[in-house]
């Protein structure tokens, strides 16, 4: 969860979309998960058409698309270790506000036990 508060942090507008992938990368980092962490942990959200599910920009290092209000994204925090055979990607769709981001849910992040 510390990686995707990172990336809302970094959510914001007139900054660049790659700043947001540089976050999940240095908590990921941090936490030695970078053998398991991916090259990209998002993307906008608008209107697509089969065969692709995501929308340009990406969340990526380097990508220089300025981040504006109105813009949804979904941030995707997926670690996988392939050897052992598990994977897990906690997400969580948000859209851009002139300040920051909300989230477009209204379920929380918490797993949900029996």
């Amino acid at each position: 969860m510390d990686a995707l508060a990172a990336c809302r942090d970094a959510l914001k507008p007139g900054e660049p979309v790659g700043g947001v992938f540089d976050a999940y990368a240095r908590v990921c980092d941090a936490a030695g998960e970078t053998p398991h962490r991916l090259n990209a942990c998002g993307y906008s959200l608008g209107t697509t058409f089969a065969p692709n599910w995501m929308d340009w920009p990406m969340f990526y290092t380097g990508n220089p698309v300025v981040i504006q209000p109105g813009m949804v994204f979904f941030l995707h925090m997926i670690l996988m270790d392939s050897d052992a055979g598990i994977a897990m990607c906690p997400g969580l769709t948000v859209e851009v506000t002139e300040t920051g981001n909300q989230p477009l849910t209204r379920h929380k992040l918490e797993l949900i036990g029996r």
